[in-house]
């Protein structure tokens, strides 16, 4: 179980740079913001046993109802907790839901380690996308299409790709789709006012038809206004998005595809770096943070998990960002699950917990409303709050827009190796990017590791 052993110090940077798609992307999506305004990237309980009462939530008892049928639940992000309030009071089958918040490594390490020694796990766990490869190559989890589950129902209503995630490669479903991450590009449209350059999002999306647009509207920008770029880096900003494009993850079955998917966006990320359109600024470190507040970029390519963020961390800037689609494909960038161990005691309760929470419009836009995480539940876009004008993007009718990509999303199976591809993949994009590697021989240098490292695949 090597392959997903979760590391106790996430580096944002180490992730981010990991070649997109895997291990880091989803890791940053979801990890990243905590709806109550905190990092949920560590912390939590302490590591080791599999219990801990996690970190308590104000307004959520975690002690058991004498009389009800008591299932405990671990998330790493508070914003469960809207679901669970409601659930509580409106179910009729006298259940009543425990839940613990626990640091994002200690959700997913505490589960292995309960998996691993037959008990410990709770009734219901969440798991995140860049991390389910791994969960779905061991036994432990159980199969939601098979008795006394019927999963498979709700196949129909999930966005496709994010149904193929939480499937395994045998055709289990090993967890149940929750939220999802729908990407586009993002910009300032005060930035680009001020540059003399369209800032509708109509007129912005007709003017960027390929890569090469986006880019030009990046020169165009530095010409007009120097001290700002386009975006803050292209190995987040461009190689990133132009990975997710051609669906999540590094292999087609067994065979590996780092040539095949991060070529050309290496070489794009590489050549929007010599020409000087981005500001060549890390994410989320406190360079990043500075370069906002002062304009030094203008844009971003980055999922709709980033509002929850930008309002709690730059509220100076709530209605200054728009979002278009991003050029020659949609893509998706994060996401989570919720399954159940087969060691649970309670699986008819635990059921229909996840039921509610994933499968229903009431259980998933509990949450949306509260906390902008974003149903991977079709039926639940049908709410009127989809089309309305949302102040964060200056009225722009955004939410409506993230349907409207999810909805076309290329999906790959995951792989139980996707997180080990990408940790070796992500060390030679930090050479490409810092010491000026070739992405071509980084990319065969890559694949000859993989090679040796991880059984079972071919070139």
């Amino acid at each position: 179980m090597d392959d997903i052993l979760i590391p106790n110090e996430l580096s944002r940077r180490r992730f981010l740079k990991a070649g997109a798609a895997v291990g880091g992307l989803g890791l940053a999506a979801c990890a990243g913001f905590s709806s109550e305004g905190e990092s949920t990237t560590g912390g939590g309980a302490a590591g080791g046993a599999a219990g801990g009462s996690g970190t308590p939530i104000p307004g959520i008892s975690n002690k058991d109802i004498e009389g009800k049928t008591n299932i405990t639940v671990w998330f790493w992000d508070a914003g469960l907790k809207y679901a669970v309030t409601e659930f509580n009071k409106t179910n009729k089958k006298n259940i009543n839901v425990k839940f613990v918040k626990l640091g994002f490594d200690d959700t997913h390490q505490k589960l292995l380690t309960s998996l691993a020694a037959g008990s410990g796990a709770p009734d219901v766990c969440a798991l995140e996308i860049g991390l389910i490869g791994g969960f779905a190559s061991k036994g432990g989890l159980a199969d939601l299409k098979e008795a006394p589950y019927d999963g498979g129902e709700f196949e129909k209503d999930m966005v496709p790709y994010k149904w193929k995630h939480g499937s395994a490669q045998d055709g289990r479903l090993i967890a149940m789709p929750w939220d999802i991450g729908p990407a586009g590009l993002w910009y300032r449209e005060d930035l680009l006012k001020k540059a003399g350059l369209p800032t509708d999002p109509d007129e912005v999306q007709k003017r960027i038809k390929t890569w090469e647009d986006w880019f030009q509207l990046g020169e165009d920008l530095k010409k007009k206004t120097p001290k700002t770029s386009l975006f803050a880096d292209a190995f987040n900003d461009v190689y990133i998005p132009m990975v997710e494009q051609q669906g999540h993850g590094w292999f087609d079955g067994n065979k590996l595809q780092f040539e095949e998917k991060a070529l050309k966006p290496l070489q794009r990320a590489v050549e929007v770096r010599k020409r000087k359109i981005d500001a060549d600024i890390d994410w989320w470190g406190p360079e990043w943070n500075t370069a906002l507040k002062k304009d030094v970029f203008a844009g971003m390519g980055i999922a709709c998990w980033m509002q929850t963020g930008l309002t709690q961390s730059h509220p100076e800037h709530v209605g200054k960002w728009r979002v278009i689609k991003a050029p020659e494909g949609n893509y998706n960038w994060g996401g989570s699950f919720l399954s159940i161990p087969e060691q649970g005691k309670n699986k008819d309760a635990a059921w229909e917990f996840v039921k509610y929470v994933c499968c229903t419009k009431e259980g998933q836009n509990a949450i949306f409303k509260a906390t902008g995480i974003f149903p991977a539940y079709k039926p639940a876009w049908e709410d009127p709050i989809y089309d309305q004008g949302v102040e964060f993007y200056g009225g722009q009718k955004t939410f409506r827009l993230w349907t409207e990509i999810a909805a076309d999303i290329p999906g790959n199976a995951v792989h139980p190796s996707d997180r080990q591809a990408n940790d070796i993949l992500g060390n030679e994009v930090t050479k490409i990017e810092q010491q000026g590697k070739d992405p071509a021989k980084a990319l065969k240098d890559a694949e000859t590791e993989a090679l040796k490292r991880i059984k079972n695949i071919e070139s």
